[in-house]
């Protein structure tokens, strides 16, 4: 095929995928729609993603499945985040626990966090992609244990934005439930102060 014709079918194939992903966020909506009436605000559950995973990569080719399942990573990581921002919407109450003795008024331009996550292929990258997704920058990551029992990993994180806006707060509400031992550290004011 010519690089023309290859690209005129990709052009044609974007559009059905597109159509999929908004069908699939519909579903989203209707877990979301569940868990709310459940009472329940967790989303992400690693052994039901790893077991999709398999499934879905079970009868791809091997030189594609690296990549093929890099997409799948992706796809179920933006609904858990269209999921977990639709609770968080429709319980404005969730973020006042996580920031509880944190200054969450407007002139923040930096928050620090901990969080501890599973020592496997995916885990950290997926929280970096999670932090640009939202829109902000990671500035700084800090290993600050590894847990040879638990094969986890402690890590403190900081992020460039303001912990009054809504989608940082959002972030953390997401980070919060995909992690352990989630707390905000510190939230770094414009002035100066850090509370």
């Amino acid at each position: 095929m010519k690089l023309e014709d290859v690209r005129k079918e990709i052009d044609a194939l974007d559009p059905q995928i597109k159509t999929l992903i908004l069908r699939r966020m519909d579903c989203s909506l209707e877990v979301a729609k569940a868990k709310q009436a459940a009472k329940e605000t967790t989303i992400y559950r690693r052994d039901r993603e790893k077991a999709i995973l398999d499934r879905l990569g079970a009868d791809v080719p091997a030189d594609r499945l690296p990549e093929y399942l890099a997409v799948v990573r992706k796809i179920m990581e933006t609904s858990r985040m269209y999921q977990y921002g639709l609770l968080f919407d429709w319980n404005p109450d969730l973020f006042k626990d996580l920031s509880a003795g944190i200054d969450t008024t407007p002139g923040g331009w930096r928050v620090k966090v901990r969080l501890t996550r599973p020592d496997e292929p995916n885990a950290m990258s997926s929280i970096l992609s999670m932090v640009g997704d939202y829109g902000f920058n990671m500035q700084y990551m800090e290993l600050i244990s590894f847990n040879e029992g638990t094969h986890s990993v402690t890590f403190d994180l900081t992020i460039l934005g303001d912990l009054s806006e809504t989608a940082m707060q959002k972030l953390l509400f997401q980070l919060s439930k995909e992690s352990e031992g989630f707390v905000i550290l510190q939230n770094d004011r414009k002035d100066g102060a850090a509370k």
